[in-house]
Formats: C-alpha cells, sequence, structure tokens
C-alpha cells in the first residue's frame, strides 16, 4: 500500500512537473524586422534589454553551418530524449580522474533551457537541467529546439542569434556563408565577449582557426580547404543594422510592409537635405502612395531625428491643412451642378454671418474663373463656393470618405465655413487619403501599409468627371520657384496650403500613378513668419516627383491622364501656347507682351474672348486673363496668366 502511494505520489509530482509551461511568457520576444514589399529589410529593432536578437530559420541558415555545429556541439541531438547519457558519463569519469572540471556534456536542448533560465554553474543546477531538458524535448520537436537554441544563442555586446550575429558581424545574411564565416560564427559563442572581433581579433582568429581544425577532424571540409580559410581575416568592424526608418516601424509594425526600399530611402534624404538647409529649426514628413492600390510606397514621419521633435511621426498628427482641402470644395460644387471650371465667381470682400475671410495676400480680384480661383488659391471664392454647398455636408461628406474630420461645426454664423481655408484638423495620412479619390477618378479608398491589408471597399467622394476637371485645374497651378521651366512638371496637379500664422506648410498633390503629400513646419506648432506652403512644401513635392515615371513628360498614350487620352497625329495636332505657359506670371511693360503659339495652320488670338489683330498684346491693367488660341479646323489652346505691376514682385506668387 505505501509503495502503490509512493509510486502515486513520485507520478503526481511528474505530472504536476510537466505539465508547467516549458518556457517563459516572453520566450518569443524577437526584435521587429520591418521589411519592403520586396522582402528586403528596412528597419531592426531591439527587444527588452535592448539586445539584437532575430529569429532563425533552419531553411534560411546554411546547411554546412548546421551540420558543423551538431557535430561540434551536440553529435547525437536528434537521437537522445533532451539528456546526452552517454556524454554525461564520459564527462564525469574525465572529471573524476581529473580532479577538476576538464569536459562538458550539456546538449543544445539543456542550453537552450540555460538561455531562458539562467543558473549557477553547479551540480545541482546541472541536474534541474537535464530535468527541464527532458521536459522540453518531449514537448518540442528538434527543428524548434534548434531554431530557438540559434535564436537567443550570446555573440558578445548586444548580439543574439546567429541572424543577427550573421549581419552585424559579417554584414550579410547566414543563408549562404563561406568557409571561415561559419566557423567565425562558430566560435564566438564559446567566449562572446572575450572573442569579439571588434575589440580582440586576435583571440577572435584563434578561436576560429581551432574550429577550422575541428571541421577538418570531423571530416566536413578538407584540410586544403581549411588552410585557405585560415588565411583571411576576420571583420574588425559591426555593420549597423537598418535603422533609419525607426518611425515607418513604429507605423507599420513587424513584417512585411507595402514600402518601397529605393523610395524609402530617397524621401528620407531628400527631407533630411531639406531641413538641413533651412536657417531656422524645421521639421519635414511625406507620403508617397501608390493610387491605384492605395499603397503606401514611403513614409517617413521626420526629416531630421536630431532637429527638434525628430522622434514624432508627422505624417500621424492632426495638424491644420490650410487650403489643401479646396479642390473638394469645388469638385462637390459640380457634382451639385453649381459650377464647372470656367464658371466665373466674385473675388471681393465678403461676409457670412459673423465671419468674414479675407484672401492671403490681402487683395481681391473681381470676377475669375472658378479654376483661377483654385488655381491661385483664393479664399473669398472657395468660401462662396462652399457656402452655398454648406459646411456641415461638406464636413460629413469629408467623413464618410475616412478622415475624421475635427473642428468646430457650423452653427449658423459663419464659422464652419472656416473649414475650407484650414479651419480643422487633419494628419498628412488622412490628406493623403482624399488625394487618392483624385487620382482614382472620385473613389477613396483606406491606405495600406503592409501587404496583408485587405483592399477597402471604395467610397465615391466626387464623380469622375469632378476628379478629372480638378486634376486638369490643377495642373495648370504655379509652378514652385525654380520648376517653372523644367519639362514634365505640368503633369504635376497639386494644391498648397499654409495654416494659420505660418505654422504648417502642405503640398498635396497627384504625379501620374502616384500621390504625394509633403508637410514641413515645426513639430511644437511654432509659427514661421512667412513660410507658405507654396515656398517650403511644394519644392519639395515637386522633388519627390521629379524621377517618377508619370513625372516626366512622355507622349505614350497609355501614361497620360484619362482626360487627355488621344491620338494625336500630324494632322490632328491642336495649338501649344509656347509664351506665356498656362499658369504664368509676368510683368507687362509699355511694350506689351509677345504671344507665341506653335500651329500646323494659322490661329486666331484672343484675350477674354476679344480677338487681337497682332501677336503683341498690351494689358489693360493688372490682373488674370485668359488667353485662347484657335486654328481654323477649330483646335485651341488656352492660357491663364495673371499680369502684375512692377512693385508686386516681392510678393507676387500667391
Amino acid at each position: 500500500m505505501r509503495l502503490n502511494l509512493a509510486f502515486g505520489a513520485v507520478a503526481l509530482v511528474a505530472a504536476v512537473w510537466f505539465a508547467q509551461p516549458v518556457l517563459p511568457s516572453d520566450s518569443e520576444a524577437v526584435s521587429p524586422v520591418l521589411t519592403d514589399r520586396a522582402g528586403e529589410v528596412l528597419q531592426v529593432g531591439s527587444v527588452a534589454g535592448d539586445y539584437l536578437r532575430l529569429p532563425a530559420d533552419l531553411d534560411a541558415i546554411d546547411p554546412l553551418f548546421v551540420r558543423s555545429l551538431l557535430a561540434m556541439e551536440d553529435q547525437r541531438f536528434l537521437d537522445h530524449p533532451g539528456v546526452d547519457l552517454l556524454a554525461t558519463g564520459r564527462a564525469l569519469r574525465s572529471n573524476a580522474s581529473a580532479g577538476r572540471v576538464v569536459s562538458g556534456a550539456s546538449t543544445i536542448t539543456q542550453q537552450l533551457g540555460r538561455q531562458y533560465r539562467p543558473r549557477p554553474r553547479t551540480y545541482r543546477s546541472k541536474a534541474i537541467e537535464a530535468l527541464e531538458a527532458l521536459r522540453l524535448d518531449a514537448r518540442m520537436g528538434k527543428r524548434e529546439q534548434l531554431e530557438r537554441y540559434l535564436t537567443r544563442i550570446s555573440y558578445g555586446s548586444n548580439i543574439q542569434g546567429v541572424e543577427a550575429a550573421s549581419r552585424v558581424w559579417l554584414g550579410k545574411s547566414a543563408r549562404y556563408l563561406s568557409v571561415d564565416e561559419i566557423a567565425l560564427l562558430l566560435a564566438l559563442p564559446q567566449a562572446p565577449e572575450a572573442r569579439r572581433p571588434d575589440r580582440n581579433p586576435v583571440a577572435a582568429k584563434a578561436g576560429r582557426d581551432r574550429i577550422l581544425d575541428r571541421m577538418v577532424m570531423a571530416e566536413l571540409i578538407d584540410a586544403d580547404l581549411a588552410t585557405l580559410a585560415k588565411a583571411g581575416p576576420v571583420p574588425t568592424t559591426r555593420h549597423a543594422l537598418p535603422n533609419e526608418h525607426f518611425l515607418a516601424l513604429q507605423a507599420i509594425g513587424d513584417g512585411q510592409s507595402t514600402l518601397d526600399a529605393d523610395e524609402q530611402a530617397r524621401v528620407a534624404r531628400l527631407l533630411r537635405q531639406h531641413v538641413e538647409r533651412q536657417p531656422i529649426p524645421v521639421n519635414a514628413a511625406a507620403l508617397l502612395i501608390h493610387a491605384p492600390t492605395s499603397e503606401v510606397r514611403a513614409l517617413v514621419g521626420t526629416g531630421a531625428r536630431d532637429h527638434a521633435g525628430g522622434w514624432l511621426d508627422m505624417t500621424d498628427r492632426v495638424r491644420s491643412p490650410g487650403s489643401t482641402l479646396k479642390p473638394f470644395v469645388y469638385g462637390m460644387a459640380q457634382d451639385d451642378g453649381l459650377l464647372v471650371m470656367d464658371s466665373r465667381v466674385d473675388d471681393a470682400p465678403t461676409r457670412f454671418g459673423t465671419y468674414w475671410p479675407e484672401n492671403f495676400t490681402r487683395r481681391y480680384h473681381g470676377e475669375v474663373s472658378v479654376a483661377e480661383a483654385l488655381q491661385h488659391s483664393l479664399n473669398v471664392p472657395a468660401v462662396t463656393v462652399l457656402d452655398s454647398v454648406g459646411a456641415d455636408r461638406f464636413r460629413a461628406a469629408l467623413r464618410a470618405a475616412g478622415p475624421d474630420i475635427r473642428g468646430s461645426q457650423g452653427d449658423g454664423r459663419g464659422e464652419g465655413l472656416a473649414i475650407a481655408l484650414g479651419g480643422t484638423g487633419m494628419s498628412a495620412r488622412e490628406l493623403g487619403l482624399l488625394y487618392t479619390a483624385l487620382a482614382n477618378g472620385g473613389e477613396a479608398r483606406p491606405l495600406r501599409f503592409r501587404t496583408s491589408d485587405p483592399v477597402g471597399a471604395p467610397h465615391r467622394l466626387l464623380t469622375e468627371r469632378s476628379a478629372e476637371a480638378l486634376l486638369d485645374t490643377l495642373r495648370g497651378a504655379p509652378r514652385p520657384q525654380g520648376f517653372a521651366n523644367i519639362a514634365g512638371t505640368g503633369r504635376i496637379a497639386y494644391k498648397t496650403g499654409t495654416s494659420y500664422g505660418h505654422r504648417d506648410s502642405w503640398a498635396a498633390g497627384v504625379a501620374g500613378d502616384y500621390v504625394i503629400v509633403v508637410w514641413t513646419g515645426r513639430p511644437d506648432g511654432a509659427p514661421r513668419a512667412g513660410r507658405t506652403g507654396r515656398g517650403s512644401a511644394a519644392p519639395l513635392l515637386f522633388d519627390v516627383a521629379a524621377p517618377l515615371d508619370a513625372g516626366r513628360d512622355d507622349t505614350r498614350q497609355a501614361d497620360a491622364p484619362k482626360a487627355l487620352q488621344r491620338v494625336a497625329s500630324a494632322t490632328d495636332r491642336a495649338p501649344v501656347f509656347i509664351f506665356p505657359a498656362d499658369g504664368t506670371e509676368l510683368v507687362a511693360g509699355q511694350r506689351g507682351v509677345r504671344l507665341d503659339v506653335s500651329s500646323k495652320d494659322a490661329v486666331t488670338l484672343y484675350v477674354e474672348g476679344e480677338a487681337l489683330t497682332d501677336t503683341l498684346w498690351r494689358p489693360d491693367a493688372p490682373g488674370f486673363y485668359r488667353i485662347r488660341a484657335i486654328d481654323r479646323a477649330g483646335r485651341s489652346a488656352h492660357a491663364n496668366v495673371r499680369v502684375i505691376d512692377g512693385d508686386q514682385l516681392a510678393d507676387a506668387p500667391f
């Protein structure tokens, strides 16, 4: 009876022991790794203790390394139950004969348990490790044991695991290794700090060469190959793991993103160069979105980490968007049948209840076309049109598309109309979502940051007709300084915005299949006198768009925007304005302006509907003018220009 009770107690203790969790709850903690859409590593994070620990995958590790590891560390790993009794007996005899510890018998399974629960090196600890190894082996396959071991094994400094060690010390993945590299990665864990190549290259080389000799003895390589491998030096410097896109990792998380490594690096470089050139402290952020798929190809949350607020992701911070919402005001009005881009609107001081908006320059231009009002970002016409659309309805339409619109609601006194001029809160990501609707024929979809993100259901924000009309109009907006004569810039449809007090400068636009959103400013919201969206953010947008295929001149029909697709033959070619180009601002002196048109046939020139008798045009007064050229076949071209006085040159751009 007592014997049965004793066996029962032992069985109960064993059952409780084996039922306990095999590993601690944090056993799966590995460094988060962000990759681009093709699998290229963009950013590697760290785990608790600031360790770099990359997961080991046997299919992605050189097979010779694995065979050599087993030959050196645990020859019967695949056969024993977690404890190698033969090796243990041999070690005990050797240690007893020598009177000290001269040989060990820890299996890879026992070492794995010690990685998670370090203990003093005593016989009692050895006994506990042996029991835990039996439990590990009973509940975990050999492949998983080996991968976990190779994930956490120490390589000195803050490096854990063979994959992290290979990338740091060798600058490459552990998938393809040379013989000398395999030997080095086997030698380092035996004395991680004493053999650190950056501090003790002599010791590292000696340890590597001893491993090469053992590989020859184990018949893994021949002597000649070992001699050749010994002739090579060991690396003495660390390779930095990708660490430039920490905000992208923070925003997207671990795994495969939709980012493009080349575009991410290029946009980050442009933003860094921009902020470093500024005479006052400033930062920047940008998004590059592939509109047809809504995939974010570049997300750069800061221009410089060492600038104020450089640790903040400004693509996700709520700021005033300035005038960047104006295109949607006019687009919704066109969908309501209130106007078209050629409609005329008044630009004059106007009060809406208690709200009295002013133009940015505090100048007014009388009757202008809707296109001119949008291209030159006139405030009063935008508020007038929004008053007809309805501020609350406009706000609800934007919110239904995805953005969480913040700010004052309409209250009957006009304050809600300020949303047309930036009187709301919005992030760059939300603004990017809205501009993808312009690029996608009026349909908005949620942005996708990971390849696994589902394609969201489309939401009709604008009609296709209105979206195309807005893009065509925005392509005629004045180019930023320095870009006016660059070929291809006319293909970029963009809008700028400047928040109250010059706190935020924006540029958002469409270049072919891509949407670009750029923000510049101070993360703390401090004002920057004189800094505007056109002067600060627009040049960055054009720099980002410059190398994109859609940003260059291209006569291929497939690459042309839908609104401009047609087959242009030698006998079917509309006139083209050489000077002035659409969107030009010019000073008309006493001699007037010589108009230059390229056309196969003779053309008649019109200014504001009145025919000219000559190519020399003498404007009556400063202001906006629409010039048309019509040939005998009825084909036409137009240019919207602004004439200014000489004393307006200092602040001519809107």
